[in-house]
C-alpha cells in the first residue's frame, strides 16, 4: 500500500489518471520523451499495443472508441510524431468517435531555443479537437485527463489532445499532494422536448410514404433494440447507411436496401436516426430526394 508521502512522477500520475477514468487501451510509438510513460501505463494496468506508424495507431485508437464508447489513447512523440496523427484526429472529429491523443514535447525551458522536435502542438491540434491543452503543473494532470475524457464522450464525441513536456513527465511530487477527481460518468441520455416528440409522431402518422434511415449514430448509441421495435411495430420501410448496417438487418422484410434510390425519391417523410444529410445522403436534395420531403432528425 502506497504512503501519501511517497514520491510519484508525472508518468505515474498520468498513467494512473487514465486508468481511474476508465481508459483501457493505448496504441503508440514510443521515443523521447514518452518511453517511461509507456512503461508506467503498462504498470498501471493499461493494455499497450506497439504500432509501426502513428497514423495507424490513431485509427486503431478511434476504432476502439467507436466500438466501446470510451476513448482509447494514441501515444506519440513530439513534432513529426504528432503531425502524423492529424489525419486520424480529423477523421475522429468528423465521424464523432471518442479519441484521446497524448503527445510528448520538449522540456519547457528548451522552448524557443530550438528544442528537440519543438512544435506548437497544443495550438496545431485545436482545429481537430474538442479539447486541446497542456497541464500547467504535475498536480493538475488528473483534472486535465478527466476533462479530456469527458469532452471526448459528452455531446457529440470527438478527439482530444493532451500535451506533456519532458519536464512535466519526470517531475516528482508527494503522492498525497495529488488530487484525483472522481471517474467521469457515462454521458447523460438526452431527450427532446415533449412537444417535438408529439410533432414527430403526428408527422409520421399522416405520412403516406414514410422512411426510416439508420446511421452510425444509432449503432454507436447501441439503439438497435429500440430501432427494431420502431420498425417492427410500425412496418415503416428502413434504409441503413454503410456504418448503420446491422442495426436492422438488410434481410428484414422492412429493409429497402435493394431499392435505395426509389425509396429516397418517393418518401414524403424521413425519420433520420443517428445520421446527417451529408454527401452520403446527397444532402437531402432532389433529384435523389422528394423536393417536399419532411425530415425528422434524431441526432446529437
Amino acid at each position: 500500500m502506497s504512503d501519501s508521502n511517497d514520491e510519484i512522477d508525472g508518468n505515474q500520475i498520468l498513467a494512473e489518471s487514465l486508468k481511474s477514468q476508465g481508459v483501457e487501451y493505448v496504441f503508440g510509438i514510443v521515443g523521447i520523451p514518452v518511453i517511461e510513460l509507456s512503461m508506467a501505463m503498462q504498470q498501471a494496468g493499461l493494455h499497450y499495443v506497439g504500432m509501426r506508424n502513428e497514423q495507424a495507431a490513431c485509427y486503431a485508437a478511434q476504432a476502439i472508441g467507436y466500438l466501446t464508447s470510451k476513448p482509447a489513447v494514441c501515444l506519440v512523440v513530439s513534432g513529426p510524431g504528432l503531425l502524423h496523427v492529424y489525419g486520424g484526429m480529423a477523421n475522429a472529429k468528423v465521424n464523432c468517435w471518442p479519441l484521446l491523443v497524448i503527445g510528448g514535447s520538449c522540456p519547457e525551458d528548451h522552448e524557443g531555443l530550438g528544442g528537440f522536435q519543438e512544435c506548437r502542438q497544443v495550438e496545431l491540434s485545436q482545429p481537430y479537437c474538442k479539447y486541446s491543452a497542456r497541464p500547467p503543473t504535475v498536480q493538475l494532470i488528473p483534472q486535465h485527463v478527466e476533462q479530456a475524457v469527458r469532452a471526448s464522450t459528452y455531446g457529440r464525441p470527438g478527439a482530444c489532445y493532451l500535451d506533456f513536456p519532458a519536464n512535466l513527465l519526470t517531475a516528482r511530487i508527494e503522492r498525497g499532494s495529488v488530487s484525483n477527481p472522481h471517474p467521469c460518468p457515462p454521458p447523460p441520455v438526452l431527450w427532446p422536448a415533449p412537444h417535438l416528440i408529439k410533432q414527430a409522431v403526428a408527422a409520421i402518422r399522416k405520412s403516406a410514404r414514410p422512411l426510416v434511415i439508420v446511421g452510425k449514430g444509432a449503432a454507436y448509441s447501441r439503439s438497435e433494440a429500440a430501432v427494431r421495435r420502431l420498425v417492427g411495430s410500425t412496418r415503416i420501410p428502413v434504409l441503413a447507411t454503410p456504418m448503420g448496417k446491422g442495426v436492422v438487418s438488410d434481410s428484414s422484410p422492412h429493409s429497402v436496401a435493394s431499392a435505395r434510390t426509389l425509396a429516397l425519391q418517393h418518401a414524403d417523410t424521413i425519420v433520420l436516426l443517428g445520421a446527417r444529410l451529408n454527401w452520403m445522403l446527397h444532402f437531402g436534395r432532389p433529384p435523389r430526394f422528394n423536393k417536399d420531403v419532411f425530415v425528422i432528425q434524431v441526432d446529437l
